[in-house]
């Protein structure tokens, strides 16, 4: 592995071919594998500097163009390659200047949030703008109602539809977040590799978010709960701004139990049950990295 990925990184031309396989492969697997041309992109930064990492986002680009344009269009095809690769080459250009993930993880936390925001401020109405889209997939809503009815949930596609429209903007800024922090995941592990083994663990070990963000989360989260008790619904912007939160402080949970199994409070099978929390009982994860900010439990079982 060290051997491919000094290969990968001894020239541009390498890294713009390496970029373009790494797309090609996210094709099998997208939209969950999107970091990874944008991973051969932060290494490139890393290791190699701005040319490196120009030609890696270009191979990245033009395979993405070769492969949604002939669906969706070119204009389209740009869009998603600017969506997938930006982000990464900003947070990478950061990590590069201040070698601290929390940072990183902390700029692309607050970035994600505005961006949900000014979704919601210049469409005005973010789910009427999805309601065409949602009408078009109305029999992929039908089929999903039939598979939730053979489990005993009683939902119509209009729900269905409905409630999808109510998330969608949200999981994007969470799936932007989400994205450019594997990319610099997946950038540092390399380089660290390569360069500096264990550098990639120490700093996600590390990652936390900070009290800004946190006294954020708590007055989002009293916001929504006024205006639901008030209003009889939610602000759908400050909603959304509370669930992109809440699923960082979820990723700073992750971190905090591999902290504290590398400091051997416990063995590997709470960090397996905090994965499986992941999928089962995520406001749990949310609680412990919430808590995590104020009660500093890595750094005070290291003074300990």
């Amino acid at each position: 592995m060290t051997a491919l990925l000094h290969w990968v990184t001894a020239n541009p031309a390498r890294a713009f071919l390496a970029a373009g396989v790494a797309s090609l492969l996210a094709l099998v697997a997208l939209p969950m594998a999107a970091w990874l041309p944008a991973g051969i992109v932060s290494l490139a930064l890393l290791a190699n500097g701005r040319i490196a990492a120009a030609a890696a986002a270009a191979g990245a680009a033009i395979t993405m163009l070769w492969a949604f344009a002939p669906a969706f269009g070119p204009g389209p095809a740009l869009i998603i390659a600017i969506a997938v690769l930006v982000p990464s080459w900003l947070a990478a250009t950061a990590l590069v200047s201040t070698r601290s993930l929390s940072f990183v993880f902390q700029a692309l936390t607050v970035a994600s949030c505005l961006l949900v925001l000014a979704i919601h401020g210049l469409l005005g109405d973010p789910q009427g703008v999805l309601m065409p889209l949602i009408t078009e997939l109305e029999p992929m809503l039908r089929r999903t109602a039939d598979t939730l009815s053979q489990f005993g949930i009683q939902r119509s596609p209009e729900e269905i539809g409905a409630a999808t429209a109510r998330v969608a903007w949200a999981t994007l800024g969470w799936m932007v977040l989400l994205h450019a922090l594997l990319a610099q995941c997946a950038g540092l592990w390399a380089f660290g590799r390569m360069r500096e083994p264990g550098l990639f663990g120490r700093e996600f070990r590390q990652l936390k978010l900070g009290r800004f963000l946190a006294w954020t989360l708590v007055a989002t989260f009293a916001a929504s709960l006024i205006a639901h008790r008030t209003l009889g619904h939610g602000w759908q912007a400050v909603d959304d701004v509370v669930f992109v939160l809440a699923a960082a402080f979820l990723l700073q949970a992750l971190a905090v139990v591999h902290g504290l199994r590398e400091l051997q409070v416990f063995g590997i099978l709470p960090v397996i049950l905090a994965y499986v929390a992941v999928v089962l009982v995520p406001m749990a994860l949310v609680g412990i990295g919430f808590a995590d900010t104020w009660f500093r439990f890595r750094e005070r079982l290291v003074k300990r």
